[in-house]
């Protein structure tokens, strides 16, 4: 299950990563494997050819994999690397859902971005983690000022 984390009240000894897109260039794109595959046909609609290579659904060109989207390579950081907080404030309807579907990884964001369809979360406000199992609790969560 996924971890959320109030921006605000991160623990000092986690890792947070503001830019997905250079995270995965660097440290993501070397790990790439079969999980992969899913993830980038499911979010950018293309097929991964190699680690390195997509092929485009608009025109069937071989790309570099840096051209993914900011969504996509959000996800795939999140799979790859469990133990460090992303950032999801730039990821699109398309990926969110998939992200609160995850069954490990740790997010957060600077206001309350959250899957209608999510089932539930871990909720850590850096003190205390609990467990919140509605989007209207995890809601009211992100946003208590306390």
């Amino acid at each position: 299950m996924i971890t959320v984390y109030r921006s605000d009240r991160i623990p000092k000894t986690m890792q947070i990563i503001k830019h997905n897109d250079t995270f995965f260039n660097k440290e993501t794109v070397e790990r790439l494997d079969d999980r992969a595959r899913d993830i980038i046909s499911q979010t950018d609609q293309a097929d991964m050819i190699t680690k390195y290579m997509i092929r485009s659904r608009f025109d069937g060109l071989a790309l570099n994999t840096d051209k993914l989207s900011t969504g996509c390579k959000t996800v795939l950081n999140i799979i790859y690397h469990p133990d460090v907080i992303f950032d999801i404030r730039e990821c699109g309807d398309n990926v969110i859902d998939m992200i609160y579907s995850l069954e490990s990884g740790n997010i957060t964001c600077d206001y309350p971005l959250i899957s209608f369809d999510m089932e539930k979360v871990m909720a850590c406000d850096g003190t205390c983690t609990k467990e919140i199992d509605s989007y209207e609790e995890l809601r009211r969560w992100w946003t208590d000022e306390d």
